[in-house]
């Protein structure tokens, strides 16, 4: 009986340590959502504005059009999409694998996120706090946005994300093989919110997680599916540990 009950103890230690092992939180329809929408806010020759890229000293630099900007969805990636470019596959794909990575934590992907939190959100919360909402990549595909953030300038761009007003909500960008903060996240209480860019990218979207603002969150590396499997595992092991412990009794008795 000892050894039985060692046995299991084993067990439920093994699967406990394999089910916890997460990566960066996530909001669970993160990789089956489509792409969000770019906010049209001007009109200009009849071609739809979704932003501007501005000097550093506040000089309008540039419009950016509907047609020349798009947002790869994640799904989109994952799923080999023939009309994605394998540039912008690769790196929505390195970032997301990135995320993926076992024992993953904001706070460590991207250290200046905390910072951010404590100030915009509560001086007790943190980095760690947060999961992610949305992950997907913005291309342009008409102007050479590149040569204006050499120079320190900046693009706005509104998605609809609906979010709740007041809710926190920051963002972190995919560059060069690692995250940092973009230069503002902005929610503007309609469900829309308009980022700071000085580099357009795969961008993560994090907002408040373990249920806070009704978020429903689950570790990406410990999926739904992951955690239906180890259950399955850990009943079948106690059933057989029960039937062992029977048998014994029955020998015993014998």
């Amino acid at each position: 009986m000892k050894r039985l009950i060692t046995l299991f103890m084993a067990i439920v230690l093994v699967l406990t340590i394999t089910v916890s092992v997460s990566a960066a939180q996530f909001v669970p329809s993160i990789t089956n959502k489509g792409a969000p929408q770019f906010v049209v806010i001007d009109q200009l020759n009849g071609k739809d504005v979704i932003g501007y890229i501005t000097g550093p000293d506040g000089e309008q630099l540039s419009t950016e059009f509907l047609e020349c900007l798009d947002i790869t969805s994640l799904i989109d990636a994952l799923n080999n999409n023939a009309d994605v470019p394998e540039a912008v596959r690769k790196a929505l794909l390195d970032a997301y694998e990135e995320l993926k990575k076992p024992d993953t934590k904001i706070s460590k992907l991207c250290p200046a996120i905390d910072a951010i939190v404590k100030e915009q959100w509560g001086a007790d919360k943190s980095a760690d706090d947060l999961v992610v909402k949305e992950l997907f990549d913005v291309t342009d595909y008409c102007d050479d946005i590149d040569k204006h953030f050499k120079d320190g300038a900046i693009l706005d761009l509104t998605f609809d994300l609906g979010i709740p007003a007041g809710s926190f909500i920051t963002a972190m960008v995919f560059v060069d093989g690692k995250w940092q903060p973009v230069v503002d996240c902005i929610n503007n209480g309609d469900g829309t919110v308009t980022v700071k860019f000085d580099k357009i990218c795969p961008i993560a979207f994090l907002v408040p997680g373990n249920g806070a603002d009704g978020t429903i969150i689950s570790p990406l590396t410990s999926d739904s599916s992951s955690v239906v499997v180890w259950s399955c595992v850990l009943v079948s092991s106690l059933v057989a540990i029960a039937v062992l412990f029977v048998i014994r009794r029955k020998r015993a008795n014998g």
